[in-house]
């Protein structure tokens, strides 16, 4: 997962050094990267785990022995990218100002939920994750709206954030209901479980980030960008 999602991110850079592009895509490619370090950290609950605790031993019985508190933050980090994302590529500043205001709300509704559920250590936020996943796919049905109201959808393919809404929602539809069940993800009590996590989880990571990879070379190769 690693990978791919590295050559994602490389391939966005390559993009925005060599092409005239928006904040969105920029802030977007720098995301991927911001990603990438947070999975490299991330690692330390696995790491440790199967080392016995040799690796990492300080955590061991203590409440970072899983690392949920740090995606949990990345959550509301990632639902907050998406939801820009398409925010900024809309024309509307009506749509614009609403996205902007349900956007705040999930962000004060989700750090609240973190603060005084006790969801925080122990799993990952089915709150954040369904409230996330709803208003991402709203931000992309109205980005979707808008293409097929303009002359853009002629060109479409030729589109990057058609690319990254595709990622999305392959992203956020598969993901969000195993993420919600991750209460159950534990190797001793749940092995099953565990295996169909794992393996739906990378074969998502890698056909969204291919998605990705492909969407920024197709624009790389364009005289244009949009």
């Amino acid at each position: 997962m690693l990978l791919v999602e590295a050559m994602a991110a490389v391939a966005g850079l390559i993009l925005i050094r060599n092409r005239k592009t928006d904040k969105a895509t920029k802030y977007f490619v720098y995301f991927l990267c911001f990603t990438i370090l947070l999975e490299i950290t991330g690692n330390y609950a696995p790491v440790a785990y199967y080392s016995g605790y040799k690796l990492f031993s300080f955590v061991e019985g203590t409440v970072f022995e899983n690392n949920y508190w740090l995606y949990n933050i990345n959550l509301i980090i990632s639902y907050t990218i998406y939801i820009s994302y398409f925010k900024w590529h809309l024309d509307n500043l009506g749509l614009r100002k609403f996205l902007n205001v349900i956007l705040v709300l999930f962000i004060i509704t989700s750090t609240l939920n973190l603060l005084f559920s006790d969801v925080y250590f122990v799993a990952f936020s089915a709150f954040t994750n369904v409230v996330g996943t709803v208003l991402v796919l709203l931000a992309i049905s109205l980005y979707y709206y808008e293409l097929l109201n303009s002359d853009a959808i002629l060109k479409f393919d030729k589109s990057l954030p058609f690319y990254i809404s595709l990622g999305a929602i392959l992203l956020h539809l598969v993901l969000t209901p195993i993420f919600i069940y991750s209460r159950y993800f534990s190797l001793s009590e749940s092995p099953e479980f565990v295996e169909l996590y794992k393996t739906i989880l990378l074969f998502t990571i890698l056909l969204v980030y291919l998605l990705y990879t492909i969407g920024f070379f197709i624009c790389l190769k364009k005289k244009g960008f949009s």
